[in-house]
């Protein structure tokens, strides 16, 4: 890349792969107009502004003949591609070389989107420019803007988490809540100089929970860059006295450490979840601390309490009394139901248990929890292998794999199309 950018030497043709570089896709008229248009862009787009038609075609016919940039798609006609390596080379150049640059241009496109999306975007296709908003944002060092004006207003809609749980986009969610991170560090947050546009406090303790919430969604429980977000986020919980973020991150560790560590190092975290529960006297996080220790209990062999553990989350629940909905990767009603129907099998309560392993199925589904609905699914088709039903055993299998694949989909649509790195 180094050799065609001294026999091009300075000027428009390089001004315009860097451009490019800004993107990590075809990049469409609209978006390009925004940073072409006066005023100039200083040490970029000085040679680019007002140039006539015939100039601009002049400038990429020069391109293509050096396979720098590609012929012109008759489906996208006015979009511009090339080959990833030039953009990725641009792009760094652009960044790191010129790095004011990089911000305006950044900023240009953050209001472009944030302005291409409707106000509340109901499908995923309407939702991607907001992805692309933010992501431009956080280039451009408007950490905060972008978090509080597009990420929770816009894209999760506050507590609703309408993009995460609704759309299915965790893996979108996910790599735009990266660049809210030190690139390649997921338990640190970005540290930027100017206070006005710097993450608060609160501000990283939301992105830690966040980032841990769709690593283990879309990476498993084991991941353990989500417990490094969950630590991380404990200890700003601690010194900013949020108990409720606190019970979600011991919930975060727990969860990792039900797949790596010993059951007995899981039930301290669980018993922990129980205390901060009691001493708060919140319904919602009771309901989860029962779950927390009928789930440790149940595969520890102590079936008994297990089962009452498992009751006692179940009554929470039915009791309606949960108002405060603390977002999980598996719903703990539905988690507490099918922990009392495993208990009661293993304690020869065989009708009772089937009752309550097709309410937990039933209320997954009812509420989209995806993966409770797999955890369901699963313990279903466990008991009835251990029941000789092999019938039935096939059925939830397959229904498990559809629930997978559906799950898999959704996130693998949301990485390839709202990745929206647009630039390193």
């Amino acid at each position: 890349m180094g050799s065609y950018q001294t026999w091009l030497g300075e000027g428009p043709e390089l001004s315009v792969l860097r451009l490019l570089g800004l993107f990590d896709r075809p990049v469409d008229e609209q978006a390009l107009g925004v940073l072409l248009i006066p005023p100039a862009i200083p040490d970029l787009t000085e040679s680019l502004t007002n140039l006539g038609a015939t100039e601009w075609r002049r400038i990429l016919a020069k391109l293509r003949r050096a396979r720098l940039l590609a012929g012109e798609d008759p489906h996208s006609p006015g979009h511009l591609d090339t080959h990833p390596l030039v953009r990725e080379y641009f792009g760094e150049q652009l960044r790191s070389q010129r790095s004011d640059a990089w911000k305006k241009c950044n900023r240009r496109l953050y209001d472009h989107y944030r302005a291409l999306a409707p106000q509340l975007p109901d499908c995923f296709r309407d939702m991607e420019p907001l992805f692309q908003a933010v992501v431009c944002g956080c280039n451009a060092g408007l950490y905060r803007e972008a978090l509080h004006e597009v990420y929770i207003p816009r894209i999760q809609r506050g507590n609703a988490s309408f993009a995460a749980n609704i759309l299915g986009a965790r893996g979108a969610l996910l790599s735009v809540l990266a660049h809210f991170f030190e690139q390649g560090r997921w338990g640190s947050p970005v540290e930027v100089g100017v206070q006005e546009f710097s993450l608060t406090r609160e501000d990283k303790l939301f992105v830690l929970m966040q980032a841990g919430l769709l690593l283990t969604a879309t990476r498993g429980v084991g991941t353990p860059e989500a417990r490094i977000c969950y630590e991380r986020a404990e200890l700003f919980c601690h010194s900013a006295n949020r108990p409720v973020d606190l019970y979600a991150a011991l919930m975060g560790q727990l969860r990792h450490s039900s797949a790596t560590d010993k059951l007995t190092t899981t039930l301290r975290l669980a018993e922990r979840v129980h205390a901060l529960a009691q001493q708060q006297s919140e319904p919602a996080l009771k309901l989860g601390a029962y779950r927390a220790l009928a789930s440790t209990l149940f595969f520890l062999g102590d079936f008994e309490p297990a089962r009452q553990y498992a009751m006692l989350g179940v009554q929470i629940w039915r009791s309606g009394s949960v108002q405060h909905r603390i977002e999980e990767v598996t719903g703990p009603a539905v988690a507490c139901l099918y922990n009392v129907a495993l208990s009661e099998w293993h304690l020869g309560a065989i009708a009772s248990c089937h009752a309550n392993m097709a309410e937990a199925i039933s209320l997954a589904k009812r509420t989209n929890d995806i993966h409770g609905l797999a955890a369901a699914l699963s313990f279903a088709a466990f008991l009835a292998c251990c029941d000789g039903i092999p019938g039935e055993v096939e059925r939830l299998a397959s229904e498990v794999m559809r629930n997978v694949r559906a799950s898999q989909f959704c996130s693998l649509a949301g990485a390839s199309k709202g990745s929206s790195r647009l630039g390193p």
